[in-house]
């Protein structure tokens, strides 16, 4: 049994895709919001690596800046890349990077256009290999059409014999259901002696780091595999059709396992919620939602129908109506969101606040009940509880240089249409008149009016 649990992950992100028949590496086309490479890289940080190698190759300095810009800071400090020269195979891009490989106990590889797998798996995975201690662990799966996948053959104990490529199979081996899904733990030291001999194959002259294995078995090592029970987990992308296909798949599984915890998921195959969003029993979640990134949902909630909500926190018993945007924000208990509102970063509706039809709001605070019902807009904001605000209230938080602050206090009523012009304080209990365009505090308890008297003149009559 290994001693430690000192290990590397090891992405592969070299490959052409040219099937993909595009510009762009393979590994940079999008699953949802994030790159097939970054998908990858994510799940497997969830492990606990202590680095994570990732190998680069076919336009390799625009994979390393989308990484290096999208992936967290704390995941980038203890990521490397290393750049694949001869473009010849899994087992070259292994062998470019063994003067990193070596400095860890073990070693984790996967491929970087195969992230459907469960974090949950490869954690199961994980623990397989330390307790059993074997010099190589390999993912595998049973599929009823193995297609072009390498296939695994076993000994009579069970083991792991070898790895026959589907174009190197005879007959017998072709039938074989059980195939190699590309990831593989690995005790270091094994796997470095393993690929100094890795020998040209096939009629590009690639080296197979399925040879590795076999070489390990040769010098006497053990080979053991870790079977799926889901063969959904181990797919590799590697067309446009095989990228609207893993979307679905990832969409169906995560409705699956939402409705399995008491979530309502009224149409699954109309409702896209990503792998990391949390959602609470006895929500309902209605069409055409898209649900992303790391969005907490509280239980007894309504979301939907249509309409997109990203990074944020919607506590319980709250409702986000129809066709409502929302972005890194929180919705509090019992607030109402929508329709067609949107909620832009940093925004925070208090509780049982109502934010309505065509209202926007931006990095502000709106005070416990609170009503901004329609076509207002809220920025820079800090309103306090049981504000009112009027139709067509504006707060003109940009002075074409600086942000500035509004602040409204408790109990305040914004008349329709009124300009708040900032930085300005409306008081607690203060009232400004409709159509104002208020440049100046409001004292508490008084009425701000700013605008002018209106004239009524008789018309001239035209002559002919």
């Amino acid at each position: 049994m290994p001693k430690t649990e000192n290990f590397a992950a090891v992405v592969l992100a070299a490959g052409l895709g040219t099937r993909m028949k595009s510009e762009l590496p393979k590994v940079l086309h999008y699953l949802g919001d994030m790159s097939l490479a970054e998908r990858a890289i994510r799940k497997v940080a969830a492990l606990g690596p202590a680095g994570i190698i990732v190998i680069t190759g076919h336009k390799a300095e625009l994979v390393e800046a989308e990484l290096a810009r999208r992936l967290p800071p704390e995941m980038i400090a203890k990521t490397v890349f290393v750049r694949q020269q001869l473009l010849k195979g899994s087992g070259r891009a292994v062998q470019e990077a063994m003067h990193e490989v070596r400095k860890y106990d073990h070693v984790m590889v996967l491929c970087g256009d195969a992230p459907l797998f469960r974090v949950s798996t490869a954690k199961k995975m994980k623990s397989l290999y330390f307790r059993r201690g074997p010099d190589c662990l390999v993912m595998t799966a049973e599929l009823a059409a193995p297609g072009s996948y390498g296939r695994i053959k076993r000994d009579h104990a069970g083991s792991v014999a070898a790895i026959i490529e589907a174009a190197d199979a005879d007959e017998w081996e072709k039938a074989i259901k059980e195939v190699n899904s590309g990831t593989y733990f690995f005790r270091a030291k094994a796997l470095e002696k393993a690929v100094k001999d890795l020998k040209k194959k096939g009629s590009k002259g690639e080296y197979y780091l399925t040879d590795a294995l076999e070489n390990i078995i040769s010098d006497g090592g053990r080979v053991e595999a870790f079977k799926l029970s889901d063969a959904t987990e181990m797919t590799g992308i590697n067309s446009r059709a095989d990228l609207a296909a893993a979307y679905a798949m990832l969409c169906r599984r995560k409705a699956a396992d939402l409705m399995a915890e008491g979530v309502t998921v009224v149409d699954p195959s109309n409702t896209y919620i990503d792998e990391s969003a949390v959602i609470g029993r006895d929500t309902v979640v209605f069409p055409g939602v898209f649900i992303k990134g790391d969005t907490v949902i509280g239980r007894n909630c309504k979301i939907g129908p249509a309409g997109v909500i990203e990074g944020c926190r919607i506590d319980d018993g709250a409702t986000v109506k129809y066709s409502c945007v929302l972005e890194n924000s929180r919705v509090r208990s019992g607030a109402v969101v929508g329709p067609f509102a949107r909620l832009r970063p940093l925004s925070d509706i208090g509780p049982s606040a109502e934010i309505g039809n065509f209202a926007e709001v931006k990095k502000s605070r709106i005070g416990r009940g609170s009503k901004m019902h329609h076509h207002s807009y809220v920025g820079d904001t800090e309103m306090g509880e049981k504000v009112n605000v009027g139709a067509g209230t504006i707060t003109c938080n940009y002075d074409g240089v600086h942000k500035n602050r509004t602040v409204i206090g408790a109990g305040a009523f914004i008349g329709s249409n009124t300009n708040l012009v900032a930085p300005v304080k409306i008081g607690a209990g203060a009232y400004t008149a409709a159509g104002s365009t208020i440049t100046e505090d409001v004292p508490g308890g008084a009425l701000g009016i700013a605008r002018a008297r209106q004239v009524v003149k008789q018309l001239k009559k035209r002559t002919k």
